[in-house]
């Protein structure tokens, strides 16, 4: 099939593109386009934030905590653009190598190289860091406002002028204070600890007192994921946060709608329809989603895919039932036979977690849990193994994307 057919189809079905994506749009203003639901979580954590409160933004791989993050500030900046009032907010996507000096490192660059127009001091303080660097700057200034997008990246250049390790906690606390003077209100994001192990998070909080607690002109939103008892204990005892949003598996009418969403963002004009996916299709497609939103768009990514290039009229059952196991295919295709077999044990026993059973084991070829870890957060990178946590711990499930050939798998 050629690419102008494959365009032809998605012109037919009133799409200039597929819209769907496994992750959240870069850009700010297209994530709130599409965002739905969580409504009470964005309300409080909107004001919490203007009046200097922390917020923890806990939940499940894929959950939507990006979606929910960029979404907030996105209406922060607004909101306080329309008050006439200035802020500066910060979103670091990322910092390599989590650990505590690399935490204090990040925020430090990321504040100073943002003053460095207005400050020579902060320009030498940027200019003096090493061992880290910010790889893309992405800005977007309305009113009084500065909404800042920062990707950090480690680097090993020389600088002779480095401080010292010991000063740069001191050195950060210093320039946000600066930084108040200057914008009044600063909002920092660090969108990546979900990733990171609980352990490290909570060090990062406990060892950061005096940063988290600065008045009512400084908040922090950053990920998390489930926390032990204990953890959730000790957080509590140190009073750092205002908002402690634990984000749950969104409801069918949500996914719906979020679909609606994407499908409007590459329409010519914005209509409340499903097309080109039929009721049944989509109700399919939401039931195996699970209340993932990452999940959703997976599936809909794909299967919009396969079904614009087999040249369908609308996505329907028929299109489904054809489509769903050449999925599948091209996901088992790219796994080794070990994580094939990793994936069909944990299908068989619904799920792989730390109580798993000696015959299990012995089924992979693994002695242990924790020795089967790097793997299967692996597969849920690929989105073929979904994590479920409370406060009990947490359980590797196999997502629908994986169904082997049962009575169970309705699409083959």
């Amino acid at each position: 099939m050629s690419l102008i057919d494959y365009k032809k189809t998605l012109q037919e079905w009133g799409l200039q593109e597929n819209p769907f994506d496994f992750t959240p749009p870069d850009e700010f203003e297209q994530v709130a386009a599409v965002f739905h639901g969580r409504k009470q979580e964005l309300e409080s954590a909107l004001i919490s934030l203007y009046e200097g409160g922390n917020i923890l933004v806990r939940g499940t791989w894929g959950i939507g905590k990006t979606a929910l993050i960029k979404t907030l500030l996105y209406q922060l900046k607004k909101e306080v653009d329309e008050l006439k009032e200035e802020m500066l907010v910060l979103y670091i996507d990322e910092i390599p190598n989590i650990s505590i000096a690399n935490f204090y490192r990040a925020l430090l660059l990321a504040i100073t190289q943002q003053m460095s127009g207005q400050s020579a001091d902060a320009k030498r303080v940027a200019d003096s860091l090493t061992g880290m660097t910010i790889q893309s700057n992405k800005t977007k200034t309305e009113g009084g406002v500065n909404l800042l997008a920062l990707s950090l990246k480690i680097t090993n250049e020389p600088n002779s002028s480095e401080i010292r390790e010991a000063d740069i906690y001191q050195q950060l606390l210093f320039w946000l204070k600066e930084a108040e003077g200057i914008y009044g209100k600063i909002v920092i994001a660090i969108d990546d600890l979900d990733k990171k192990d609980t352990p490290v998070v909570q060090e990062i909080i406990e060892n950061s007192l005096s940063l988290f607690r600065q008045g009512k002109n400084r908040a922090f939103v950053m990920t998390g994921r489930g926390f032990t008892d204990l953890q959730e204990a000790t957080l509590s005892s140190l009073g750092i946060f205002s908002e402690d949003l634990n984000l749950r598996r969104m409801s069918n009418d949500d996914l719906r709608q979020i679909v609606i969403n994407y499908l409007n963002t590459v329409r010519k004009k914005p209509i409340d329809s499903i097309a080109p996916f039929t009721p049944e299709v989509l109700d399919r497609i939401i039931e195996y989603a699970q209340g993932t939103p990452r999940q959703l768009n997976s599936i809909c990514k794909k299967v919009l895919h396969q079904a614009a290039r087999q040249r369908y009229a609308a996505i329907d059952m028929i299109a489904w039932q054809n489509i769903w196991p050449v999925i599948q295919e091209d996901f088992i295709q790219k796994l080794s036979p070990h994580l094939q077999r990793l994936l069909y044990v944990a299908y068989k026993q619904k799920g792989i977690s730390e109580d798993i059973s000696n015959e299990s084991l012995d089924e992979i070829g693994a002695l242990t849990f924790t020795e089967l870890l790097p793997e299967l957060r692996e597969l849920e990178s690929m989105d073929l193994m979904m994590r479920i946590e409370d406060a009990k711990g947490f359980r590797f499930i196999p997502s629908k994307l994986y169904l082997p050939p049962t009575e169970e798998n309705p699409g083959t």
